[in-house]
């Protein structure tokens, strides 16, 4: 007689009490939502060896009432960035939902892009970059919420043999 298997629930495997009420507030919002219109939401987690999980959330959909638990920390909605990076190019990409490209601010250096939002929506971040780059390469589009941001990587200069004298 072959045994029976239980099948097991697909967020059993996290181990974690955050996805224990998901369903519940993916609900919830979809009906606050109602009929209004396109929405984004997600969140991101990243684990990095030897510290905690951080779980970062975005999006434009508004706060979900909580009970005791908190499901998400209640703290300002940032931007998912992203940064990549090749052997001649570096890409910043940014997500701003619901942003006007009149209300981006954008400055550069060669080690930080800082990236401010003004208008309704206040925010401002200094992404630190992983290499040194040209700010003056700097090319930035966008569109559909998405910002990016392209920059030269800088020539690193060989070293310079000094003689004494």
């Amino acid at each position: 007689m072959v045994g029976i298997r239980k099948r097991k629930d697909f967020f059993e495997d996290f181990g974690s009490e955050l996805f224990d009420n998901l369903e519940e507030i993916i609900e919830a919002l979809l009906e606050e939502m109602g009929e209004s219109g396109p929405f984004v939401y997600g969140f991101s987690i990243i684990h990095r060896p030897g510290e905690d999980p951080e779980l970062r959330e975005f999006g434009n959909v508004p706060e979900y009432p909580q009970k005791e638990e908190n499901f998400f920390p209640s703290e300002t909605k940032e931007p998912l960035i992203d940064i990549f990076e090749n052997e001649d190019m570096v890409h910043v990409l940014a997500e701003f939902p619901e942003i006007e490209k009149e209300n981006l601010l954008l400055h550069a250096t060669a080690q930080n892009l800082e990236i401010k939002v003004t208008g309704l929506s206040e925010f401002s971040e200094d992404v630190e970059l992983p290499v040194p780059v040209d700010p003056k390469s700097a090319k930035a589009s966008y569109k559909n919420g998405v910002l990016e941001v392209i920059f030269r990587r800088c020539v690193e200069e060989k070293p310079v043999e000094i003689k004494i004298s």
